[in-house]
């Protein structure tokens, strides 16, 4: 049953960060990425600290070591992802993002010298073709341009599997296991470095400077951003991490990954339902096939996640 609602949890953050990426892109007309991802990370802070402040008590200085590390590789990973979405399409972004997905077996390879059984390795390779038809889509018909934001999406991926595999790992083999105080802290530090670098980003030529860049209260202020905000914070970040970590100590990080990357799949659907900046993503031949090469290799996964 532990197992179950495990699972199910992954698929409910996969859905979360899935309509994420419509919010982001959206979002992005109204502020930089930096300051983006500098509110985000503080509203999550605080809703966390507020609601579970008794657990906060358990917070010293392993926790602070661990769980600050991995901080450190969620504000990388958000902040690449969400300059990355500032050039690339929301279908790019869900697909190169899931690169995770390739990458924690082998980390988990290298850290716990253990080699993943064969079918694991064969999910994953299901899993990326299945994502690389659905979010790619015709696209791949007429060839692919790899430009920064693609890049940028890559190094992000890198920074998630870290992420992922490091919350996984501490959560089994230390006392400190809390996922709760996992995410705040993570959450405190995103939030604090994301307020050191919004600042000195200029968002226009995507470069850091010297130069102050105030956040704009115009911006700020308008309703449209105060809900995608609040829905980022709140939603995208608090709750779906708190979920992310929970479900990380009850299963192999190899099929965590693999369901939570259906957060291409559902950032894919979001994407047709809801026009971004007026356009809308489609479905063809191409996305079908995807969708059944996912579902395929969560099937597979799910008789190696034991």
């Amino acid at each position: 049953m532990v197992r179950f609602f495990a699972v199910f949890g992954m698929l409910f953050t996969a859905a979360i960060w899935g309509f994420s990426f419509v919010v982001v892109k959206d979002s992005l007309n109204d502020v930089s990425a930096a300051y983006m991802i500098a509110i985000r990370f503080s509203i999550a802070a605080l809703a966390v600290g507020l609601l579970f402040f008794r657990r906060l008590k358990k917070i010293n200085v392993q926790y602070l070591k661990k769980a600050g590390l991995i901080g450190i590789f969620l504000f990388l990973a958000y902040l690449s992802q969400t300059i990355g979405c500032n050039y690339t399409t929301p279908g790019k972004n869900a697909f190169l993002t899931t690169f995770y997905v390739v990458l924690i077996p082998f980390v988990a390879w290298i850290v716990c010298r253990k080699r993943p059984e064969w079918p694991v390795f064969v999910a994953v390779l299901l899993q990326i073709l299945g994502i690389g038809f659905l979010s790619l889509g015709d696209d791949v018909k007429s060839g692919l341009n790899f430009n920064f934001g693609d890049f940028l999406t890559l190094v992000c991926a890198v920074f998630f599997c870290l992420q992922m595999f490091f919350q996984s790992y501490f959560s089994k083999t230390s006392e400190e296991n809390d996922p709760v105080v996992y995410a705040f802290i993570q959450f405190a530090v995103g939030a604090v470095l994301a307020w050191l670098v919004a600042p000195f980003y200029d968002a226009e030529k995507n470069i850091l400077t010297v130069n102050f860049q105030p956040l704009s209260m115009v911006d700020f202020a308008s309703k449209g951003f105060i809900m995608s905000a609040l829905y980022l914070g709140l939603a995208g970040t608090a709750v779906a991490f708190v979920v992310q970590n929970i479900g990380l100590r009850f299963l192999n990080p190899a099929l965590a990954t693999i369901l939570l990357s259906f957060e291409s799949v559902f950032g894919m659907i979001f994407s047709i339902l809801i026009p971004v900046n007026g356009v809308r993503e489609k479905l063809g031949v191409c996305g079908i096939i995807g969708c059944i090469f996912i579902f395929a290799a969560v099937i597979i996964a799910q008789r190696q996640g034991d």
